[in-house]
């Protein structure tokens, strides 16, 4: 990709960049996630049950609810940091590739 376009200096200078910015971001990502992780509450669908909570109008409304926020932010996370470490590898291996 840029190997073909720069000298093989600059592209293993650039190639060390963004290997360093993907494992920042990794890194930020993962903070995000834990703190994501603690902020939601326990899984409590047998207690619901024997309390109404079911029928209530949390029960019915959970995807608006703060949980529910949570919820989809934490895929929203994992994904990210699915993307971000493949794309950390794969211009690892570039890297590797090219003569120093």
């Amino acid at each position: 990709m840029f190997g073909m376009m720069l000298s093989a200096v600059q592209a293993y200078t650039v190639y060390t960049v963004l290997c360093s910015i993907f494992m920042v971001l990794m890194v930020l990502l993962s903070i995000a996630m834990i703190i994501i992780v603690v902020l939601q509450q326990g899984n409590t669908n047998n207690l619901g049950a024997i309390a109404g909570g079911a029928e209530s109008f949390f029960g019915k409304n959970k995807a608006r609810s703060l949980d529910g926020k949570f919820k989809r932010w934490t895929i929203i996370i994992a994904a990210a940091i699915l993307v971000t470490s493949i794309l950390f590898f794969v211009f690892m291996i570039l890297r590797n590739a090219l003569p120093q």
